[in-house]
């Protein structure tokens, strides 16, 4: 028994031991609270740009508590719309998918952009018809007219040579003269005309056509883009693939809160398909009771709490409120626009909102730190304490905090007056404690 005793002792002695070694390689030190720590070096130190800043004290706010609901702020909530009818060929989100801006959300067949790549492919042909014909028109071998009429002036001025030349000799008569002259006078106009007016006129009229062939391709392109039809610019269109298809794409990035179609499903121009809401803002509604209206305004400071957001408060401030009574409850709505961080408020949720009507004297001082200070590490809500007596360390300590005003939080629990926190230069403190966190896991 005794050597049981003996052995059983000295392997708990001996595991005892490796747990310690093992936390001290790993770097895991506590404090009294149970939090750990996070070091700098001198160099890192410097760098951060670190300022501290003590925890103050201040008379406690009156807080109007009232219960609201979660919605989509409408400012940031858009709606995916074809612009053409047609039959779903295809559908790429689903509910809850998060998609950015211009991504592909579902192609339609429209029989509407068919037709347009017909009328775009006899667009181009004619433009390419036109351009033949001008270059035809602008080739000195084709201009027929005016060669003719060359031809003929050249064969009236030797006649009109010949004849000077059979007077001169005595051979000639005085009205063949005459004649000659006339005929290479008309020759002469008639070469004239052809050069200056109607090869002028043609170069002008074959000019136009393709000024108005191309004017054509491009309004019928601009109506295709503006569709939502792909369009390569500049080059001719293909008729190979199906030219019906159209995609409906995204108008911002957010997540889809409405799928109102599904494959093979007939659509309507106009008719809105998706609804993609950006919840990293959302409006709370307050409901308020008539009485109290009157304690709020426009840029009353509010704090929301839900279960959904732990032990913390999302601060906020009242951006609207309803000019008109629900007659059935007697209560206002208050809009209240909130920044909602990991997007864990989701819309239709229930919470408590708390408006900050003034300062309540018979719950005395409450305490207040720089917002800076405050940092999330995953579910945890943290401020970093300088060490007195260790320069470059700092404590890690979990803290519960309320709403925003001016810049500061409310401190619910875990730091005293007195304390004395990292405001600014606390985010590089985070981030080099989650390098840590990340290394010790990897060791």
């Amino acid at each position: 028994v005794i050597v049981l005793a003996l052995y059983f002792w000295m392997r708990g002695g001996s595991q005892s031991s490796e747990n310690i070694k093992a936390d001290v390689e790993a770097g895991e030190q506590k404090d009294e609270h149970g939090d750990s720590e996070v070091k700098l070096s001198p160099e890192a130190l410097a760098a951060a740009g670190i300022e501290i800043e003590g925890i103050t004290q201040r008379p406690a706010v009156a807080l109007l508590k009232v219960t609201g609901t979660v919605e989509a702020n409408q400012q940031q909530t858009q709606q995916a719309t074809p612009l053409v009818g047609g039959r779903i060929e295809r559908v790429h989100v689903v509910l809850g998918d998060r998609v950015r801006a211009a991504q592909v959300l579902a192609v339609i067949s429209s029989p509407q952009i068919a037709q347009m790549h017909g009328k775009l492919h006899e667009s181009e042909t004619q433009l390419q018809l036109a351009e033949r014909n001008l270059q035809r028109v602008l080739r000195a071998e084709n201009r027929v007219a005016v060669l003719q009429a060359k031809a003929r002036l050249d064969e009236a001025e030797a006649t009109l040579k010949r004849t000077r030349r059979l007077i001169e000799l005595g051979a000639g008569a005085g009205k063949d003269l005459i004649a000659s002259e006339t005929a290479y006078k008309t020759a002469k106009a008639e070469y004239d005309f052809q050069s200056n007016i109607s090869l002028n006129r043609e170069t002008q009229e074959a000019r136009a056509a393709v000024e108005t062939a191309r004017v054509d391709v491009s309004h019928i392109r601009d109506e295709m883009r503006a569709l939502g039809a792909p369009v390569a610019e500049g080059e001719r269109d293909d008729h190979r693939n199906d030219t019906s298809l159209v995609a409906v794409r995204a108008p911002a990035a957010g997540t889809i809160t409405e799928r109102l179609v599904n494959v093979g499903a007939g659509v309507e121009a106009g008719k809105p398909l998706f609804t993609i809401a950006n919840l990293s803002n959302v409006w709370v509604i307050a409901n308020v009771p008539e009485a109290q209206i009157g304690l709020l305004h426009v840029g009353t400071p509010a704090e929301v709490r839900s279960t959904a957001l732990g032990g913390n408060a999302l601060g906020g401030a009242v951006s609207y409120i309803a000019p008109q009574l629900n007659e059935d409850t007697r209560t206002a709505g208050v809009r209240v626009a909130i920044n909602n961080p990991n997007e864990k408020l989701k819309a239709g949720m229930f919470v408590e909102v708390g408006f900050q009507t003034g300062t309540d004297t018979t719950t005395g001082e409450e305490l207040m730190v720089k917002a800076d200070a405050i940092q999330r590490i995953g579910e945890r809500t943290v401020v970093f304490i300088p060490k007195e007596d260790e320069p470059g360390a700092f404590e890690v300590r979990e803290v519960e905090v309320g709403g925003e005003t001016d810049g500061y939080r409310k401190i619910l629990s875990g730091l005293k007056l007195g304390d004395r926190v990292v405001t600014k230069g606390s985010f590089t403190l985070k981030t080099q404690m989650m390098k840590g966190e990340m290394g010790d896991h990897g060791h």
